[in-house]
């Protein structure tokens, strides 16, 4: 199914009238986007992902998106000028646009489609004909892009070799005894931003034997090295992996197992994205599309039951309302999971979490990470 033209409806969800252009199978030429004032933005950000892709896009100002007869009337005069090769993608706008669209493209024998994003499906609404699935998949890119994010440094796919996997599911395992030796080092490993060297270790570190554990595994990954008390790292490579990326490569190795099972359009970890205002950055320790929903991992290996350094709150809460946050940039259906690497938070925070809709994964779990993940999707 191809038409030369879409006529598209936008609202507050890009993806409905972003997969259909994105497929080559019904890929358009031109794509003229019905748009109200509050809408233009979100248009803008459409417009340019669909043109980086040869698609020529044009307006159609709706002066109100909650009047019928308004709207009729638009659209029935655009439409008078516009060639056979036209249909209507009614997926999005107000319920009104939709109804007024549907309306004018029926009385003139137009053809009329709905996207269906939970299951990748162009279901014509001007005949009786079966679903049409849509293979092409949106990449992590396109879709924040549409969403007014830029994606800083490209997107993130690690070459993991066997021994730092081997390296990262036995830290994984181990949560509950490696926690909080696990915690102090990584605290060591932010203060050696920079310089690349921590401040010196305290005689409670050098007497810890789990401790003394860590730093034996870190350095003979390469990751570390001790000289006159202090940490050294070869590279900031090392210091970022030191510093809680290992735990981003573990849920990497879960994304990866699960990929094939769940057919993830794509994924990434240690995504940097600008919002909208293009000042503020955010990095999301993993991020992954399934059935065109954006799903957001934070992960966290210091104590979150500890005070905050900034606020009252403990840093869970903190942690917690971060990631209800990020969450806004994926639109309405975005989902999120905290992993909590100690298992550390409060029965408080657990509380909030549940009320935000927020997964947590935490602990002992993680020695089953992709099966967590997993029962998270279904």
């Amino acid at each position: 199914m191809k038409f030369d033209t879409h006529l598209c409806l936008v609202s507050n969800q890009a993806t409905p009238n972003l997969i259909p252009v994105m497929d080559a199978n019904t890929a358009p030429r031109r794509v003229v986007l019905a748009l109200s004032a509050d809408m233009k933005q979100r248009g803008a950000w459409l417009s340019a992902v669909m043109r980086r892709h040869g698609i020529t896009v044009e307006v159609l100002e709706i002066p109100d998106a909650y009047d019928f007869n308004s709207c009729w009337e638009v659209f029935s005069d655009w439409l008078t000028t516009q060639d056979k090769d036209v249909a209507l993608n009614a997926t999005g706008g107000t319920k009104i646009m939709a109804i007024a669209a549907q309306d004018v493209f029926r009385e003139a024998k137009k053809a009329v489609f709905y996207v269906n994003i939970e299951n990748d499906s162009l279901l014509r609404l001007d005949r009786g004909e079966k679903p049409v699935i849509l293979p092409t998949k949106i990449k992590l890119r396109e879709y924040l892009e549409s969403h007014g994010y830029e994606v800083e440094g490209g997107v993130k796919k690690p070459d993991i070799s066997a021994e730092q996997r081997d390296f990262v599911t036995k830290l994984g395992y181990e949560s509950e005894r490696l926690g909080h030796a696990l915690g102090k080092l990584n605290w060591l490993a932010q203060q050696a931003k920079g310089s690349l060297k921590s401040p010196v270790l305290d005689e409670s570190a050098l007497d810890s034997q789990t401790f003394n554990e860590l730093l034996g595994r870190f350095s003979e990954a390469g990751c570390l090295s001790v000289k006159d008390k202090r940490l050294v790292f070869p590279n900031e490579s090392a210091r970022q992996f030191v510093n809680g990326g290992w735990l981003e490569f573990l849920v990497y190795q879960a994304l990866s197992s699960l990929s094939s099972e769940f057919n993830f359009s794509d994924y990434a970890i240690g995504l940097k994205v600008r919002a909208p205002n293009k000042t503020t950055s955010n990095e999301l320790d993993g991020a992954f599309l399934y059935r065109n929903t954006l799903h957001i991992i934070e992960c966290k290996t210091a104590n979150l039951v500890q005070s905050s350094t900034d606020n009252n709150q403990s840093k869970g809460t903190d942690a917690l309302y971060k990631l209800d946050g990020l969450r806004n940039m994926g639109g309405l259906r975005t989902k999120a999971a905290l992993i909590d690497y100690r298992g550390s938070l409060n029965d408080a925070d657990k509380g909030r979490a549940a009320q935000m809709r927020l997964t947590v994964i935490s602990g002992s779990q993680l020695r089953n990470l992709a099966g967590c993940l997993k029962g998270w999707l279904k």
